[in-house]
Formats: structure tokens, C-alpha cells, sequence
């Protein structure tokens, strides 16, 4: 999910839109019904679980899972 909206007044919610990029680094593996968010950076190796929402910038070679998405562990 690449596009948002900043929140406009109250006669328009869904103000100005936005766009950010998602970087993957590469032998990223991505589980099931993951949603990674604009802005998002995955650093090489990164592993994120299944059903996860990552939004952030994540080191190398990580295990990531939850929501919203936090480091759990390191990956020799």
C-alpha cells in the first residue's frame, strides 16, 4: 500500500493525497496477508510473518511480525 490521504476538515476527510515507496531488499521472504505500508524499507534477508503490518525501516537479516510490525529477532 503504497497511496494515503492526510486527514482533510470535516466536510472532506480524505484531504491531500500521498505516496510513498516500499523498498525490498533482496531474499526477502514475505508471509501471508502481509500489508507493508508506504515508506517501508526491508534491509537483504529480512523475514516478515504472516499477517503482519510493517511500516518502517528494518536492519538486514531480521525477523519481523505483528501490528504493528516490531523486530523479534536476529537472523545469522
Amino acid at each position: 500500500m503504497t497511496g494515503s490521504h492526510e486527514i482533510g476538515p470535516s466536510d472532506r476527510r480524505a484531504g491531500s493525497g500521498l505516496n510513498q515507496s516500499i523498498t525490498v531488499g533482496d531474499g526477502c521472504w514475505i508471509g501471508a496477508r502481509v500489508t507493508i505500508l508506504g515508506g517501508t524499507e526491508l534491509g537483504v534477508g529480512t523475514v516478515v510473518a504472516a499477517g503482519a503490518v510493517v511500516t518502517g525501516v528494518f536492519p538486514p537479516n531480521v525477523l519481523v511480525g505483528g501490528v504493528p510490525a516490531k523486530v523479534i529477532r536476529s537472523l545469522a
